[in-house]
């Protein structure tokens, strides 16, 4: 049986090989992962994995968002990446499947507890516990700032912000 994709997830994985030839079917589409040698990926998989890695580094230098990730950004100044290479492919999971309808991919917490640092200590503070919408709005102009640099098109861009924006609610609150 054939992975479910969505327009979207195929015009992602369209663009990341290059945006030739036709969309439809590329989200699927096993190539080899430039970051994993002899490995195979989705290319719409790889697409999105591109946008959330430059979008966290984005993110990072963000000093206004600083704040909700005191912890990352102490182990990341240390040289640790595990927590990095943790959020990198929770984030990715994410985004994979609101976009492709593939079930099972996204196996973390809810956005809720993800968001909150009573559940969950590595984001925000005793301080700063939960985001407020202002900052919501920074994070995703990040995510936009972030595929921009990488020429994904405006069209893309827009229907990842709409997905963003599906989850301010439980973010939130």
């Amino acid at each position: 049986m054939p992975l479910a994709t969505t327009p979207l997830y195929d015009t992602l994985g369209w663009f990341i090989q290059g945006a030739t030839g036709p969309v439809a079917g590329n989200g699927t589409k096993m190539i080899d992962d430039p970051d994993n040698p002899g490995q195979k990926i989705q290319a719409g998989r790889l697409a999105i994995r591109t946008v959330v890695g430059k979008s966290l580094m984005v993110i990072a230098g963000d000093t206004a968002l600083a704040e909700y990730f005191p912890t990352l950004l102490a182990e990341v100044g240390a040289g640790n990446t595990t927590g990095y290479n943790n959020l990198l492919q929770s984030f990715t999971d994410f985004v994979q499947q609101a976009v492709s309808t593939q079930t099972g991919v996204y196996k973390g917490k809810s956005m809720r507890d993800a968001h909150n640092f009573a559940t969950y200590s590595r984001f925000g503070s005793a301080a700063v516990q939960k985001s407020t919408a202002a900052d919501f709005d920074l994070f995703v102009g990040d995510v936009a700032s972030a595929a921009t640099s990488l020429n994904v098109p405006n069209s893309v861009i827009g229907q990842l912000g709409t997905l963003l924006y599906s989850v301010k609610g439980d973010i939130v609150y």
